[in-house]
């Protein structure tokens, strides 16, 4: 088991919520912006769940949790910020965020999530978005998921002519996590109590933007396999590779693998800290890569007492 004992508890929303309150996410006002934007620092749909893939992991017992968190880039880049229903503007800033996220369980291990998110500068209504997903995830090893994702450009208060979600542009994910062969984990495990666990999995994405084409463009597929280390029950190590079975269909945004690590309290009024880099990462020998550790973003989570 990737946790043991009440660790378990909220680790499917810590997850959800690192993914979901990432920066980088430009506020665009047309679809076709949706990931054209994302070009400024944050993949959007190609690989979600995970491009997020933290949910895949695993999942929360609890009918209810929620969370508050902070965010932030480490380098100044440039977002599309509305300015009011009909107008935006283009600013070079750090990306600051504050984020609430809420998880319910009704039964079993199936799941919705969503977080609300608001920049710490230049807030307004316009500004303002949120992200959410939903499916069957038993967060045990050796069992499967189905998930679907949306961290697109959702918003409640819309500007221009743009929808508030954009469903198609979400990400359908099927997984399977695992623990290895005990005759194998023994000799990769530190100490005594920690944890490896592994998990491969396929995405789908009805429709994409493609930035070759500067459309719209259909049936986005991409692989994943990774792992996560987690060394005395609360700190975590993780990386996770993705593959595009059609290479067109990755974007200069969708990165070749994600990685982060930090520390990690599940309990209610704990705190966990993370950095995670996902953003146009690419693979020795590759070229266009942007994956320097200020691409990256550092979370503060704090999960609320109730």
């Amino acid at each position: 088991m990737f946790y043991s004992g009440r660790t378990a508890r909220n680790q499917g929303l810590l997850w959800m919520l690192i993914w979901a309150t990432a920066p980088g996410a430009c506020a665009a006002v047309a679809a076709t912006e949706n990931e054209a934007v994302a070009a400024s620092g944050e993949p959007v749909q190609a690989a979600v769940f995970t491009s997020r893939w933290g949910r895949l992991f695993s999942g929360n017992k609890d009918k209810f949790s929620s969370a508050l968190s902070f965010s932030s880039g480490l380098k100044e880049q440039w977002l599309t910020i509305p300015n009011g229903s009909a107008t935006a503007q283009q600013k070079k800033k750090i990306n600051q965020l504050l984020n609430l996220s809420m998880q319910y369980s009704p039964y079993s291990y199936w799941f919705g999530n969503v977080t609300l998110r608001a920049p710490i500068t230049d807030f307004d209504k316009y500004t303002t978005d949120f992200r959410y997903s939903f499916g069957y995830d038993d967060w045990h090893p050796n069992t499967f998921s189905l998930v679907y994702s949306n961290y697109g450009d959702n918003h409640i208060f819309t500007s221009g002519h743009t929808r508030h979600t954009y469903f198609e542009q979400g990400a359908f994910t099927f997984a399977y996590k695992f623990s290895l062969p005990q005759s194998l984990e023994k000799h990769l495990l530190i100490n005594k109590g920690d944890a490896l666990t592994c998990q491969v999995g396929y995405s789908w994405v009805p429709r994409y933007y493609s930035l070759a084409d500067n459309d719209l463009r259909s049936n986005k597929q991409v692989g994943l396999g990774g792992c996560g280390y987690t060394f005395k029950q609360h700190f975590f190590v993780r990386a996770t590779a993705f593959w595009y079975p059609k290479s067109e269909q990755q974007q200069p945004w969708n990165g070749d693998y994600s990685y982060s690590f930090g520390y990690a309290g599940y309990t209610p009024g704990s705190l966990s800290l993370q950095y995670s880099n996902y953003s146009g990462t690419r693979f020795p020998g590759r070229s266009s890569g942007n994956a320097k550790f200020r691409e990256g973003t550092i979370s503060l989570i704090w999960f609320l007492p109730f």
